[in-house]
């Protein structure tokens, strides 16, 4: 059954008022005055008005004439800007107070900022010319925050001016602009940084009316926003005890080029080696590394997990969410499953650490599912088996699966009677993806559904005769016990496909039950160690 639509329906409203009744002080990281200039350093003209800077880039500014105080908002950390006489002025926030002797101006009723002084007090970079800020390079959470502040307000001019060519000849979709559209009405921090070899990302949190939201900005080398992504925060999770940090360290390795590199982590077991490694292939949606569902990570539990069974684990974010945007309207399901799994093959086959004989691809859902592809597209034979967590039924094509509501999944009658009314024009012999009939809308795009309407497992399944290893949930309801079957079928006759049930096991392969759903997924819980010592029993099984 289809599951594309499952992290896409996860939908909650934003167009409901909620109360906020102010804002609290933050993380001491939105104050830089450890890293200031002394005041004397300042240039001696202020130029940057401070209120139309905070309108351009998202700061919320009030004035206190009594107190000749400028309160400025910047994320969920509040500064407090005292005038005082000659340019002179003290800034308080996070309980720590700075004197400006200088820097500070006010002309015609604007108060005017240098740079310096504005770096001392609300830790932003930035100048002022042709009326509208000029934010530093390496200012990213500013950078961050002005790009969200000026598409909110429907100045995509200004908001695709900080961003490079790369994103400008994309297209936001619809329903991520408008999200973010939305989120403008709750209150936001002013981001967390993360750094690695492909991105700078600034997550920035929206805490909506029931829950938060995350926005992933991200900017390249020189600081330019060259992707976007919006999810719901995923919280509570919890390291199981099978996780030994001691027994393991992790290195980053970048998978794949362009809009397809991706930074990896290898969690490389503690030894000399060379060790087996499992390489873990997510399934549908735009899932992070650690293949996160509300409060459990999957992929993180494995990695732990195998690397304490001296097993090297690699695993990554999609493609899809590191370069959501660019992505969007024509990626296939070789972009989403196969092409980086393979190049990720290629790199470990290189590492000294690594035994190139034994390198294994996981697949998860539909990354489950994708497994005869992946292998039947390992034409160096890089891949020295595979192991398939909950795939779906290999029997049925994509778009026949929809004739089939038995095999599972989340989509209710009326909206799998709409999918299958869309389905027949993607049968059609001229069905063109690049120019789909007006009235064809199912997401992620019709170059996605073009490619797949092409993949039948069953047959791939005999392309490639190698080792492998099939689990099953019992207590899955997105792809149903019943489901093992299939692989059973398509792989009779072969004494090096091996199979394991759990009887209380669910999708994610942690404890749940049928009758709860979803909400198994929103409490704390950890892949079933019986699981990583099933999966690494079999690989030492291996020959090598």
């Amino acid at each position: 059954m289809k599951f594309k639509i499952i992290p896409r329906s996860l939908t909650v409203s934003l167009a409901l008022a909620v109360a906020w009744t102010g804002q609290a002080a933050g993380s001491p990281g939105a104050w830089a005055a450890t890293n200031a200039p002394a005041a004397g350093q300042a240039s001696a003209m202020a130029d940057i008005p401070l209120r139309k800077l905070g309108e351009w880039i998202g700061l919320t500014i009030h004035w206190e004439p009594k107190q000749r105080t400028i309160i400025a908002a910047k994320g969920t950390d509040t500064i407090r800007l005292r005038l005082e006489d000659e340019g002179r002025a003290s800034a308080t926030a996070n309980g720590r107070t700075i004197r400006l002797d200088g820097g500070v101006a006010v002309r015609g009723g604007t108060v005017y900022v240098t740079r310096d002084a504005l770096r001392q007090t609300l830790g932003i970079e930035a100048s002022w010319a042709n009326g509208k800020p000029v934010i530093d390079s390496a200012d990213a959470q500013t950078r961050a925050n002005a790009f969200l502040t000026r598409l909110q307000r429907g100045d995509a001019e200004s908001a695709y001016s900080l961003a490079n060519a790369a994103f400008k000849a994309a297209t936001i979709p619809a329903g991520l602009q408008e999200w973010i559209r939305q989120l403008s009405a709750y209150p936001r921090t002013w981001g967390t940084v993360a750094a690695d070899a492909v991105h700078t990302t600034v997550t920035v949190t929206y805490q909506g009316p029931k829950m938060p939201f995350d926005v992933e900005v991200r900017l390249d080398r020189d600081g330019q926003v060259d992707d976007l992504y919006a999810t719901m925060r995923m919280e509570g999770y919890r390291a199981p005890a099978y996780d030994r940090p001691d027994s393991y360290k992790e290195m980053p390795v970048v998978v794949g080029t362009g809009d397809h590199a991706v930074q990896a982590t290898l969690t490389l077991p503690s030894g000399e080696g060379p060790f087996p490694a499992v390489i873990l292939v997510q399934g549908d949606g735009e899932l992070d590394a650690d293949s996160t569902v509300f409060a459990q990570k999957p992929f993180r539990d494995l990695a732990a997990g195998l690397a304490g069974q001296q097993i090297a684990v690699l695993r990554m974010p999609k493609t899809t969410r590191e370069h959501y945007v660019q992505l969007a309207d024509h990626y296939t399901v070789e972009d989403e499953f196969v092409d980086n799994p393979l190049l990720a093959a290629e790199a470990l086959a290189t590492y000294p650490s690594i035994d190139p004989q034994r390198i294994y691809v996981a697949g998860h859902s539909r990354g489950g599912w994708m497994v005869p592809r992946i292998l039947a597209r390992d034409s160096k034979r890089l891949l020295a088996g595979a192991i398939v967590l909950a795939g779906a039924d290999p029997r049925y094509s994509e778009i026949d699966s929809y004739d089939h509501p038995e095999l599972g999944g989340m989509l209710p009658a009326e909206e799998l009677a709409y999918y299958r009314e869309q389905l027949k024009l993607v049968r059609q012999p001229d069905f063109d993806p690049a120019n789909p009939p007006a009235s064809f809308d199912l997401p992620p795009n019709p170059y996605w559904w073009s490619d797949i309407d092409s993949y039948e497992p069953a047959k791939e399944a005999q392309l490639r005769d190698a080792d492998m290893l099939v689990l099953q949930g019992e207590q899955d309801f997105q792809v149903p016990a019943a489901s093992l079957q299939g692989w059973k079928d398509i792989y009779e006759g072969r004494p090096n496909v091996e199979y394991r049930t759990y009887p209380n096991l669910t999708h994610l392969f942690t404890e749940g039950t049928l009758e709860n759903g979803i909400s198994n997924y929103a409490k704390p819980a950890n892949v079933d160690p019986q699981v990583i010592e099933d999966i690494a029993k079999w690989i030492a099984d291996r020959p090598h």
